[in-house]
């Protein structure tokens, strides 16, 4: 996306084979890209991303918060307080982390603008979904607040929801297409091309009228049934 635009980017994983064969299968587009290993939990790599995308290339224009996962559906009985942490640690508090440590870069010069991948759990819930809608809630949430503190900076803040993408993680980890087919009248999955598409339209100036919102990316939805639990 932001790289067949021949922009420069930063990409980071806990993992740094991921994010190395991320950076090597996108080696050939205009744009260069950098890739670092950190962990959106961990305040130190998080700083050291920081730090490391000054060095690769000087200054920020866009700020794209995407990491994220689940962990199954269950009912909320059945969560324990560690898997609650760790959703909530990865999908929210991994947006805060990035976001405080990008936050000088992203209101100097050209006043990038920041977009969180939010979720339509966040907006709707999800039976079977209890930590991951929480914490997606709260990301918009954060968005909307974040939006509004920065405003005098001429810092944009959006979010994007995605309804079922077809990714090939979610049909891994849920399997049930048709029972997510049954989710939006449209019966068919979004793709990621399209999620990409608006995020690369809020991070432009043609969305520059565009600030602290959550666009849904979800088909025309109906109720998000999941399985029986």
């Amino acid at each position: 996306m932001f790289l067949a635009d021949g922009a420069d980017v930063v990409v980071c994983s806990r993992t740094l084979a991921d994010v190395e064969a991320v950076a090597d299968e996108f080696a050939d587009l205009p744009g260069d890209v950098e890739a670092v290993e950190a962990d959106v939990t961990d305040r130190d790599d998080v700083a050291a991303l920081a730090e490391a995308t000054e060095e690769a290339f000087g200054t920020v224009d866009v700020l794209v918060n995407n990491a994220g996962g689940g962990a199954g559906l269950m009912p909320l009985d059945e969560v324990t307080p560690e898997t609650w942490a760790h959703v909530i640690d990865v999908n929210l508090t991994g947006v805060y982390n990035v976001t405080h440590a990008f936050a000088d870069a992203c209101r100097a010069g050209r006043r990038a603008p920041v977009v969180n991948v939010a979720s339509m759990a966040g907006e709707y819930g999800v039976e079977g979904m209890g930590p991951y809608s929480a914490a997606k809630g709260g990301v918009i949430s954060l968005t909307r607040t974040l939006a509004r503190d920065w405003a005098d900076a001429d810092v944009r803040v959006n979010a994007v929801s995605p309804g079922f993408i077809a990714t090939e993680k979610l049909r891994e980890n849920f399997g049930y297409e048709a029972e997510i087919e049954r989710g939006n009248a449209d019966r068919q999955w979004g793709t990621p091309a399209e999620v990409a598409d608006l995020v690369r339209f809020l991070a432009s100036d043609a969305a520059s009228f565009v600030d602290g919102q959550s666009v849904r990316i979800t088909g025309t939805p109906n109720t998000y049934e999941t399985p029986d639990l």
